[in-house]
């Protein structure tokens, strides 16, 4: 749950907390009284501003007691102050005007891939292509000159220069050290005419199926890569092995937490990962509750073995995630029509539809065989 300001009383500092493993049971919530022999632990009592429930029939309680791991109440203050005089140990939170809500989850994202930026050249919030450029430059001199500098989180929708970066932007600051920048959705990037002359890449350069090298007036690569068009300069990117996994997830967690995220639904999983991140939340190294869209190479022994559960339900593993297409800021994303500001281009898209059809059938019937659910864009 995350605590933070609506409204406060004229006067009143703002509230601001984070209870991270409260879990939000308000529809099975018991209507027998408690016993204090159930709930030794100690417990919350969190009253005095409007508490948001996220349900339709009851969208705000007066009161809501913790015990443990569990919201154990959510209703009236009274009924709430009796409960709670059952229990040996209770903490009294009064909000002063502050407002609760249930812990917010983050329905996409990479966690590997966010602690990989707060680890490499972390180019997020950059607000111009010029404060990207210096960032950059700062970061030239650092490390051996030959190895690739790497960074990513630039994204360029509200720069004032309103255009992707190029690799004579990057040549400019960078030399002929190799340079690639990952956008922030993870579908493109930006390579410094060192790196491209590294990978091959040059006027002639075919782009894989599903992917795009973006050219200038006179078919010379700009330095854009999008989508499977990232390929051609793997060679030249970071090999994760060199990096402590345990580590970059516990800098991913940590940049979530600080920003108040209790959850977080985790794409692209190795599926090698699933168990270090269920040990990792049972010594309490990752908070966040994960739910885990495992890489297709392993979704075989997902389904062997069926969904997975630990940390108190806090890690989930019971989906699979596939590329259908690319992103809609990198115009990638597949679609019906033109992009406006792309007449020449309607996506990329990363399967076809027989492809398509022919996983999704082949998962669908095993879903079916083994009472597992279905989902139209993760199947599980």
């Amino acid at each position: 749950m995350t605590l933070s300001p609506d409204r406060p009383p004229v006067g009143c500092r703002p509230v601001v907390l984070l209870v991270g493993l409260a879990v939000w049971l308000l529809a099975a919530l018991p209507s027998a009284s408690l016993t204090a022999r159930a709930h030794e632990d100690a417990a919350l009592l969190i009253h005095g501003g409007p508490i948001h429930t996220a349900q339709d029939d009851r969208p705000k309680v007066e009161a809501l007691l913790i015990a443990g791991k569990r919201i154990i109440f959510a209703g009236s203050l009274a009924e709430a102050r009796a409960r709670a005089a059952k229990i040996a140990d209770v903490h009294d939170i009064d909000l002063q005007g502050a407002a609760a809500y249930p812990g917010f989850t983050d329905a996409h994202a990479h966690f590997f891939g966010i602690g990989m930026r707060e680890m490499t050249l972390n180019l997020e919030g950059t607000g111009s292509l010029a404060e990207m450029l210096e960032r950059v430059r700062r970061a030239v001199g650092q490390g051996p000159k030959r190895r690739t500098l790497y960074g990513r989180g630039w994204i360029e929708t509200h720069w004032p220069e309103r255009r992707f970066p190029t690799r004579d932007d990057l040549d400019r600051v960078t030399g002929d050290r190799p340079t690639l920048l990952v956008r922030a959705d993870g579908h493109a990037l930006v390579a410094n005419s060192a790196a491209l002359s590294a990978a091959g890449i040059g006027p002639a350069t075919t782009a894989p199926p599903g992917g795009e090298i973006l050219r200038d007036d006179r078919g010379r690569p700009t330095g854009m890569l999008i989508d499977r068009a990232m390929d051609l300069v793997a060679a030249l990117m970071p090999n994760e092995d060199d990096f402590d996994r345990s580590a970059v997830y516990r800098r991913a967690d940590a940049v979530y937490r600080a920003m108040g995220w209790t959850g977080l639904h985790n794409m692209s999983v190795h599926p090698a990962d699933v168990p270090l991140l269920e040990e990792m939340a049972e010594k309490g190294e990752v908070t966040l509750r994960l739910y885990n869209a495992i890489e297709p190479e392993g979704a075989d022994d997902l389904y062997a073995h069926g969904p997975r559960s630990a940390a108190d339900g806090r890690v989930i593993t019971r989906a699979v995630k596939l590329y259908m297409d690319g992103a809609l800021g990198s115009r990638g994303a597949a679609l019906l029509e033109p992009y406006a500001d792309a007449p020449d281009s309607r996506g990329l898209l990363q399967m076809t539809k027989a492809q398509a059809l022919s996983i999704g059938e082949a998962w669908l019937r095993r879903t079916k065989a083994q009472a597992w659910p279905a989902h139209s864009k993760h199947l599980p």
